[in-house]
C-alpha cells in the first residue's frame, strides 16, 4: 500500500462510523495531493489517544489527553503519557494494517480542510487492533514504594477529568523527545534520577529497553494493569540498564540489558529544500497593500502546509510552524525573487503558535512549550525538550493552544481555548503565566471563550481578543490584567452555574458584521517601516481576513477600531515584523470557514503609494468625537454635515450565543445621532464632531466621506465609549473651545431609501459572514463543515439551498411544512427560539447570533429575496 493510498485509507476510516458503503467509496477515491497526515519515516507524532473502549478496555478511564505514539516496528505501538510518566497503551495494528482512527481536529481536516470534530470528548482518535498492555491512571514509574492512585489534584468542576496536567516535578517530570538513529528515546526523572526508554519489537515481542541513572533507593516500574504489573530495579551506585519484553497476551518478562550504545548523530530526514516563487503583488495601489507569498507547496514529502505562526530571527530567517505538527525554517522572504523552505521539526500536536527567545524556537501545542534544539547542528531538531507542561490540558477538541507571548522578562503567556463540549478542566478560557524556568504557572485572567494575544514588549501590555458567542455580544479586545474575568461560560453551564463575578468590560467591542472572528494583535514598534503606522496596534480578523487600527485610552475608558486592508485570500492568525524590511508579515489556515479561496497564507503588508487617510488618533468627549489626521484635509469639505453619519448601539451580554443591537433605552435596533457640528482645528489635520446627548455606549459608529477635493474614499471609526472625558479643544489646535451643539434639520443618510434586491441580498450576506454558514451553492465561496457526534457531515447552519418553502423539524418537536419570509426573518432576528435538528449549538461548536438591530429592513428584505432566488437544490 502505498503512501497516497494509505491517506485514502484513513480518510474512508473517517467516516465508517456513519457514512454508507457508496459514500465511503467515494471518498478512497478523493484526489489529494497531499500524503499521510502521519509520515512513516518519521519515529512519533503526538496526539491525544481515546482507549476507553478498546479490546475490552481493562481500563476504563483509559484516555490520554497528552500521548506521544511512538512506532516500535512490525506494527507494534506504543503511546505514552508524559503527564504520568505511564506508557498508558501497547498495542497490535489490525490484520488492514490500521492501529489509529485520525479523528481529533488536525488530522481530521488534513485532506479535508473544514472538517472538524465536534466539540466535547466523544470524537477522539481510537485505537485499532489488540492491545497488548494497559495501564491505568497512575504514575508508570515511582520511587521507593508502589504507588496506585493518582496523586495529582483533580478538577474543580468534574470528578471525571482527565486533563489534570503533569504529576508534581518532585516525584517525576517529563524531559523531552530525543531522535535517535531512525527513532526516538523517551526522558523523565524520577525523583531527580534520569531515565531513559526506547520502544521497539522482536521475534513478535515489544522491547522496553530503558536506561536507569544512578540511585540511592529502588525504582518500581508499571508494565501492565493488575496488582503484580510491576517490576523493580535496585539501588545501584552507576547507571544500569534494563529491558521489559511483552508478548502479545501481555506476557511479561524482564531482566539487565546491554548498556546503551554511544549514538551516531541523526541523519537528515529531509535533506532537500524547496524553492518557492517571487511573490504576487498587490493588484492595486493603496495606502496599505500586501504581497500574497508563495508557500512549500508542492514539496518532496507531499506534506500539507496549514500555516499558524511565524517568528523572526534577527537575520530575517523566520521560522514557522503548521497546525500539522511542523516546523520549517524559510530564509529570503523579504527578496522579490522567492525564499527557500527547509524542514527542521515535526510530530507535533496542534501548534499554534511559536516564539524565539535567545535564538531558540518555543512552540505551544497540547504538550506543552516544546523547545527545539539542533544538538548536531545538522539543520533539523533532535532534541524536544519540554520545556514546561505544568498548564494542564484537557482532550478536550475546542481547548486549543491558542497563542504563547514571550515576554521581556523571561516568562510565557499563554491563552487557553475555553469552549467545551463535555467537561471544563483546570484551566480553560483562561490567560496563564508561566515562569521562566517552565516549572509554575499561574491563572491570570478567565472567562475567555477562544482568546487571541497581543503583546507591547516597550511598555509591557498584554491585550487579547475572543469570538462572538454565548457571554460575547461581539468581538472584544481586551487588556489583560491580574484577576480580571471577562464572563464567558460554555452552554453546558447554561442552566447549572450563575455568573461567578462581575464581567470585566473590553477595551473595545468591535462589531460582528465587520469581524467574525478575531485572532491576534501585533504592536508596530520595533523594528516597523510601516509609515505612519509605526507604534500602532494592529488586530487580525479570521473570517473576513482583515487587518484593525485599534486606537486604546491610558484610563481604559473607551477606545475605538477602523478597518485598514481587507481581501486576504486566506485566514490570517498571527503576524510578526521582519526586521530586516520592517514589514508586517501575516499567515494563517483554513479550518472554520473564511471568505478566502487558498487553504493556508503568507503575505508581506507594506506602505503603498498612496496617501494614508487612517486617523491617528480617535477619542470621544462630552459634546463629541476627535479625529486626528496625519495629513491636512479641506476645511470647506469638513464643514458640510452631509457628509457624516453617526448612530449607536449597544449589547446585551446574556447566555445567548452573541446579541442584537439595543438602542441606549433598551428598544433593539440602532439610534441615530444628529452632526450638529464639526470644527476645524488650525493646522487642518484635526476634526471635532459636536454629537448632542453624547452617553456612554457599546458601539458608537461614525461614517464618514473624506473631506479631501476629489475624493470618493468613505471611511468608518466604531468607538466603544464606558466614560466620557472632557477636552479644551484650544490645546489640542483649535481656535476655540466653544462647540455648536444645536441640532440641524435635514434627510439623515439612513433615511434614504434603498430598493430590496435579490442582487443586494447576496452583496449583505457576503459582507456580513452569511455564507460562510450557510451553503448557497456559490462556488466561490463553499461552506465551512464540520462534524456530527457520529462523524457525519453537516454545514455549521442549514443550506440556503432548497430553504425557501422547503419542510422544518426543530429541536423542540415543532415542525412547520414552509419555510417562508415569516420563518426566515425569524431565523435572522430570533435565531434561538427555533433550531433546526442536526444544527444544534453542541454538535456543531458554533450557534447563530441575533442580527436584531445589526441589518436594515432593506437588508433583510434582500437576504430573503436571495434566498428565494437560490435553486431548490
Amino acid at each position: 500500500m502505498n503512501e497516497t493510498d494509505k491517506g485514502l485509507l484513513t480518510i474512508a476510516l473517517l467516516f465508517s462510523l456513519s457514512f454508507s458503503a457508496a459514500q465511503e467509496k467515494a471518498h478512497l477515491e478523493i484526489d489529494s495531493p497531499f500524503a499521510s497526515f502521519v509520515e512513516e519515516d518519521f519515529p512519533f507524532f503526538t496526539q491525544t489517544v481515546d482507549a476507553r473502549k478498546f479490546s475490552d478496555a481493562p481500563e476504563p478511564n483509559n484516555l490520554t489527553p497528552r500521548g506521544i505514539i511512538v512506532k516500535a516496528g512490525n506494527g507494534y505501538f506504543g503511546c505514552f503519557d508524559p503527564d504520568l510518566l505511564r506508557w498508558s497503551l501497547l498495542w497490535k495494528e489490525s490484520k488492514e494494517g490500521e492501529y489509529l482512527t485520525m479523528d481529533g481536529m488536525g488530522p481530521g481536516s488534513y485532506r479535508l480542510p473544514n472538517r472538524k470534530s465536534s466539540a466535547g470528548q466523544e470524537e477522539l482518535p481510537r485505537p485499532i487492533g489488540t492491545a497488548v498492555a494497559m495501564n491505568p491512571l497512575r504514575p508508570g514509574v515511582v520511587a521507593g514504594f508502589k504507588l496506585l492512585d493518582d496523586p495529582r489534584e483533580r478538577g474543580a468542576a468534574e470528578e471525571v477529568e482527565l486533563g489534570l496536567g503533569p504529576i508534581p516535578a518532585t516525584m517525576g517530570r517529563f524531559q523531552g523527545l530525543r531522535l535517535v538513529g531512525d527513532g526516538v528515546q523517551i526522558e523523565y526523572t524520577i525523583s531527580g534520577i534520569l531515565i531513559k526508554e526506547r520502544l521497539s519489537s522482536e521475534d513478535g515481542k515489544l522491547l522496553r529497553e530503558i536506561e536507569i541513572a544512578a540511585r540511592e533507593e529502588p525504582l518500581i516500574f508499571m508494565w501492565g494493569g493488575g496488582e503484580d504489573g510491576w517490576a523493580i530495579r535496585s539501588p545501584s551506585t552507576t547507571t544500569t540498564s534494563a529491558f521489559f519484553q511483552i508478548d502479545e497476551n501481555g506476557h511479561a518478562s524482564s531482566g539487565d540489558h546491554e548498556p546503551f550504545p554511544t549514538t551516531k548523530p541523526t541523519p537528515l530526514r529531509w535533506k532537500e529544500t524547496v524553492k518557492t516563487g517571487p511573490p504576487i503583488a498587490p493588484e492595486k495601489d493603496a495606502p496599505w497593500v500586501f504581497d500574497n507569498l508563495p508557500i512549500p507547496v508542492p514539496n518532496p514529502w507531499k506534506r500539507n502546509v496549514r500555516l499558524a505562526d511565524l517568528e523572526f530571527f534577527p537575520d530575517g530567517r523566520a521560522a514557522l510552524v503548521t497546525f500539522d505538527g511542523d516546523v520549517w525554517i524559510v530564509s529570503g522572504l523579504e527578496s522579490d525573487n522567492g525564499a527557500v523552505w527547509s524542514r527542521f521539526a515535526s510530530g507535533l500536536h496542534e501548534p499554534q503558535s511559536l516564539c524565539l527567545v535567545q535564538n531558540v524556537i518555543h512552540v505551544f501545542d497540547r504538550n506543552g512549550i516544546m523547545r527545539l534544539h539542533d544538538t548536531d547542528n545538522n539543520g533539523e531538531a533532535d532534541w524536544y525538550e519540554n520545556f514546561s507542561n505544568i498548564v494542564p490540558q484537557t482532550a478536550e477538541t475546542r481547548e486549543f493552544p491558542m497563542d504563547m507571548i514571550a515576554t521581556k522578562d523571561g516568562d510565557f503567556y499563554l491563552a487557553k481555548g475555553g469552549q467545551i463540549g463535555s467537561t471544563i478542566g483546570k484551566v480553560n478560557g483562561t490567560v496563564v503565566k508561566v515562569s521562566g524556568d517552565g516549572l509554575s504557572y499561574e491563572i491570570i485572567s478567565t472567562g475567555l471563550r477562544q482568546p487571541y494575544l497581543g503583546y507591547d514588549r516597550e511598555n509591557d501590555i498584554l491585550t487579547s481578543s475572543d469570538q462572538q458567542g454565548n457571554w460575547k455580544p461581539a468581538t472584544p479586545i481586551y487588556r489583560i490584567e491580574r484577576g480580571r474575568y471577562f464572563g464567558f461560560m460554555p452552554e453546558k453551564f447554561k442552566d447549572k452555574v450563575p455568573q461567578p463575578a462581575p464581567i470585566n468590560s473590553p477595551e473595545v467591542w468591535i462589531p460582528h458584521f465587520i469581524n467574525q472572528s478575531g485572532a491576534s494583535q501585533v504592536w508596530l514598534k520595533e523594528n516597523s517601516r510601516m509609515g505612519t503606522l509605526n507604534g500602532s496596534l494592529i488586530h487580525i480578523g479570521y473570517n473576513r481576513p482583515e487587518i484593525f487600527k485599534i486606537y486604546l485610552n491610558e484610563s481604559g475608558q473607551q477606545g475605538a477600531v477602523v478597518p485598514l486592508l481587507s481581501g486576504f485570500p486566506s485566514g490570517i492568525l498571527n503576524g510578526r515584523i521582519n526586521p530586516i524590511d520592517g514589514f508586517l508579515y501575516l499567515c494563517g489556515f483554513e479550518i472554520w470557514g473564511t471568505s478566502g479561496s487558498q487553504i493556508s497564507g503568507l503575505f508581506r503588508v507594506r506602505p503603498g503609494s498612496a496617501p494614508s487617510w487612517t486617523p491617528r488618533q480617535i477619542r470621544a468627549e462630552k459634546r463629541g468625537v476627535l479625529i486626528e489626521f496625519e495629513h491636512p484635509i479641506s476645511k470647506d469639505l469638513a464643514i458640510e454635515l452631509s457628509r457624516y453619519s453617526v448612530d449607536r448601539w449597544n449589547y446585551r451580554q446574556t447566555h445567548e450565543y452573541g446579541s442584537g443591537n439595543f438602542k441606549l433605552d433598551g428598544e433593539p435596533g440602532q439610534e441615530s445621532v444628529p452632526v450638529s457640528s464639526v470644527e476645524v482645528s488650525n493646522d487642518g489635520r484635526s476634526l471635532f464632531f459636536g454629537l448632542p446627548g453624547m452617553a456612554p455606549s457599546h458601539s458608537l459608529r461614525l461614517t464618514y466621506r473624506l473631506p479631501v477635493p476629489d475624493s470618493v474614499q468613505v471611511e468608518t471609526a466604531y468607538l466603544t465609549i464606558h466614560s466620557l472625558e472632557e477636552m479644551d479643544l484650544t490645546a489640542l489646535g483649535f481656535a476655540s473651545n466653544e462647540v455648536d451643539l444645536t441640532k440641524k434639520s435635514g434627510p439623515a443618510a439612513g433615511d434614504i431609501f434603498v430598493e430590496p434586491t435579490a442582487e443586494r441580498g447576496r452583496e449583505v450576506s457576503v459582507r456580513y459572514g452569511c455564507i460562510a454558514c450557510h451553503a448557497t451553492g456559490d462556488s466561490a465561496a463553499p461552506a465551512p463543515q464540520v462534524s456530527g457526534a457520529a462523524g457525519a457531515q453537516m454545514a455549521v447552519g442549514p443550506p440556503w439551498i432548497g430553504l425557501w418553502n422547503a419542510a422544518r423539524t426543530f429541536t423542540d418537536g415543532s415542525a412547520i411544512k414552509n419555510a417562508d419570509e415569516t420563518y426566515l426573518r425569524e431565523s435572522i432576528l430570533d435565531p434561538p427560539r427555533r433550531v433546526a435538528v442536526g444544527y444544534e449549538t453542541e454538535k456543531t461548536g458554533v450557534g447563530m447570533p441575533s442580527y436584531l438591530g445589526v441589518l436594515k429592513d432593506n437588508e433583510i428584505d434582500s437576504i430573503l429575496m436571495y434566498i428565494r432566488s437560490l435553486p431548490k437544490k
